[in-house]
């Protein structure tokens, strides 16, 4: 009995901290009508949501009003390994495009994330951010023929990225001829908003830059590399590119 009323009163808490969030302004009235509960049971609730930090306030002067004010967080987020990767280098490139709209708090934001990861997920993000650039945008007659990639292409891409695997790819060149190829995604350089890889072609033995929204077909095979110094892209990676 005892464990049935805890989780009871977990699930009424997290519901009301979930009605709270989802409107600017609640009165007693309606989030007891929400919650099926008394208004003594909903003022422990309140109490108790308080206790744990939140900043909940009530204004009286509007019918019982209440509402979270303030800087209120997230809660623990469960993100995986690359879950938390992705988050912190999409912060990252967002703020290297330097927007005058909406990015003024990005790198409060960005380092507030960073450190709360655990050491192994900052130094893994730390090292990638090296393999990622940003160039200049992409001209009028480049976006004149780019088409976004479709999204099971872009996770494979992401994936082999991030995990050092190797990437089976049948591209599509500027003559529209197609070849299968075996690469690995070194570096990757934004353009905005096109997308390359900077890769080592197992092909020609060589480096070699593929745009992502050519290649037609991708999947990761048997096999992983290792990162290879930027001298070998000599012509390809150009010192002016920043990274994230």
């Amino acid at each position: 009995m005892g464990d049935n009323n805890f989780e009871k009163r977990a699930e009424r808490r997290s519901r009301l901290l979930g009605l709270l969030r989802s409107e600017d302004h609640w009165t007693t009235a309606d989030l007891r009508t929400q919650l099926g509960v008394s208004q003594r049971t909903l003022m422990r609730e309140l109490a108790a949501l308080k206790e744990a930090g939140y900043p909940i306030d009530s204004d009286r002067g509007r019918g019982g009003g209440i509402r979270l004010d303030g800087r209120w967080g997230i809660e623990r987020l469960n993100l995986s390994h690359y879950e938390v990767i992705e988050l912190i280098l999409s912060l990252a490139i967002v703020e290297s495009l330097q927007s005058p709209l909406l990015t003024s708090n990005l790198k409060a934001i960005k380092q507030r994330l960073f450190q709360a990861f655990p050491q192994k997920q900052r130094s893994a993000v730390s090292n990638i951010r090296k393999r990622v650039m940003i160039g200049d945008n992409a001209n009028k007659f480049m976006l004149s023929e780019y088409a976004p990639p479709p999204q099971q292409i872009s996770e494979r891409i992401a994936e082999a990225f991030l995990q050092q695997g190797l990437l089976e790819i049948d591209y599509q060149n500027e003559a529209m001829e197609r070849r299968t190829r075996v690469i690995e995604a070194q570096y990757i350089l934004l353009n905005w908003p096109i997308w390359y890889i900077i890769a080592w072609d197992h092909l020609r033995d060589s480096s070699r830059v593929f745009r992502i929204d050519r290649i037609k077909q991708a999947k990761l095979v048997e096999g992983s590399f290792t990162l290879r110094p930027k001298e070998d892209f000599t012509g390809i990676y150009r010192p002016f590119y920043q990274t994230i």
